[in-house]
């Protein structure tokens, strides 16, 4: 007996009879991404805006304003790199980034830059295939290889600020906002989508 229900309600929707159910488009939730207005003009996001590569920097799509957030990148291919925060007024063209009041990065070559200060300097240098972490709690601004903390925090972020990279000379970043490779340090989470500038 319900074949037969199952059979007209087939051929109802087939012959437009009134009793079809119509469909609701699902929307797409936002998601954290690199920011395709907020690029280098040298730069090319690929993979739905988690990778990185060409010349220059990018911002991501929605500013940090939790207490306490975390997020990943990814060296898929060596070259000139950075990571770290950036406000919207950073120069996203040139590289390196951290040569202006307006970004917060470490650098390819271990040093952490800001407004053209080498802060700090690290010896243990990211290779291919490592996974470099970055918490920020609104007074620090640190740097994970690999799960383990490298100890050389910026502690003079100031103002609204995104997620930032930038690549050059070869350099591919997948930056990742969720399902880390590492874990997060205690108290820090994911970045939550506040008012993303291309939703």
């Amino acid at each position: 007996m319900a074949s037969i229900f199952c059979c007209f309600r087939g051929c109802a929707s087939f012959l437009d009879l009134g009793f079809a159910t119509p469909t609701v488009p699902i929307k797409k939730q936002p998601t954290i991404t690199l920011d395709q207005q907020h690029i280098g003009q040298e730069v090319v996001l690929v993979k739905e805006g988690s990778r990185i590569c060409g010349t220059g920097g990018a911002l991501g799509n929605t500013a940090i304003m939790q207490d306490k957030a975390y997020f990943e990148v990814r060296l898929q291919q060596s070259g000139i790199w950075g990571i770290g925060l950036g406000s919207e007024k950073a120069d996203l063209n040139t590289v390196p980034m951290g040569n202006d009041t307006d970004s917060w990065v470490m650098c390819s070559d271990g040093y952490l830059r800001h407004n053209k200060e080498e802060m700090h300097h690290i010896t243990q240098l990211p290779q291919e295939g490592d996974t470099i972490g970055v918490s920020y709690n609104h007074i620090e601004l640190n740097f994970y290889l690999n799960g383990q903390k490298l100890d050389c925090p910026f502690t003079n972020v100031r103002g609204q600020v995104y997620p930032a990279v930038y690549v050059d000379d070869g350099a591919v970043l997948d930056v990742v906002f969720d399902n880390f490779v590492h874990d997060p340090p205690p108290g820090f989470d994911k970045i939550i989508l506040s008012n993303c500038k291309d939703v």
